[in-house]
């Protein structure tokens, strides 16, 4: 196969410069474009070539906007021009399996759980980089399983279908300034993990995110329901002691970084844990489930 070099240079630069798109304009992907999309999302690598994925089409206005309630209420999904849902999928194997007299466990396998996550990954990767190569713009929506039932029921998904992530595809209204990425030398490593330093570590992540800060509201209860969010989150982690001091710090400055905002409110540590239970039940009431959980709350691999 012959290679273009400039060709290939300027497209692997172009892919250098994605973002992720949450101001669609009303614009329309044309059909052929989005055929193109598709075919690049199903030709993916693939472990085994099981090919365990199944990928939702939706182009409905009403039915993207109430994607996007489901999706933790992002009003922008619902302006995509289309929304692709991908679910990981053992369904149609189960089937041909049992036509073929071919044992079948998939669906309750943590190798292959892992392994079709990669798949469905490998697979809307492929589609956003060549939506983005012909020039469409896209945003990853990873919230979609903690709703897998409602979405589950609103496309008829059967079972050993669940569906894991959302991607939005439209045309551009703006685009964002560029985020700053973590410096390279601190996600590249040859050879080996080097041993990293604490300070320098620090430095390079304080660099990325300089200047991003959460402020405390000056409402007292929304402060106070703030504050107290961030006291559950700090105690996954830190003694009640050292998470008062940690609170006071952030009142007397009237801020928490953006560090401390990702891990305490925006994915907080408490809410994820419950709510990847209620992920978890979900999974099993579509029969995907990677383990088996006992009555008594063990696991049982």
């Amino acid at each position: 196969m012959s290679i273009d070099r400039q060709a290939a240079l300027a497209a692997v630069h172009h892919m250098q410069d994605r973002q992720s798109i949450r101001n669609f304009s009303d614009k329309p992907i044309p059909q052929e474009d989005l055929d193109e999309v598709l075919l690049a999302a199903v030709t993916a690598a693939s472990a085994g070539n099981l090919q365990p994925v199944s990928i939702i089409v939706e182009k409905d206005p009403e039915r993207k906007k109430q994607l996007g309630v489901l999706c933790t209420n992002q009003p922008f999904i619902g302006k995509a021009s289309v929304d692709l849902i991908f679910c990981l999928d053992w369904k149609k194997l189960s089937v041909y399996a049992a036509e073929r007299n071919a044992p079948f466990n998939c669906n309750d396998s943590w190798m292959h759980f892992v392994t079709g996550l990669e798949d469905v990954m490998c697979c809307a990767q492929s589609a956003e980089t060549a939506a983005h190569l012909l020039g469409i713009g896209s945003c990853y929506i990873g919230t979609a399983m903690h709703s897998g039932a409602q979405i589950a029921e609103m496309y008829n998904l059967p079972d050993k279908v669940f569906p894991f992530v959302v991607l939005c595809l439209g045309y551009a209204a703006d685009v964002p300034a560029k985020r700053r990425k973590l410096e390279h030398n601190y996600m590249i490593f040859e050879g080996k993990y080097p041993d990293l330093d604490a300070d320098d570590l620090t430095r390079a992540y304080d660099l990325k995110y300089e200047g991003i800060t959460l402020s405390f509201p000056s409402n007292p209860e929304a402060r106070e329901q703030m504050v107290e969010k961030f006291r559950r989150g700090l105690l996954t982690t830190y003694s009640p002691e050292r998470t008062e001091e940690i609170i006071n710090e952030a009142l007397e400055r009237g801020y928490i970084t953006e560090v401390q905002r990702r891990f305490g409110i925006h994915y907080h540590a408490v809410d994820n844990y419950n709510r990847g239970g209620h992920i978890l039940e979900m999974m099993q009431q579509q029969d995907l489930f990677p383990t088996r959980i006992l009555k008594d709350g063990k696991i049982d691999l």
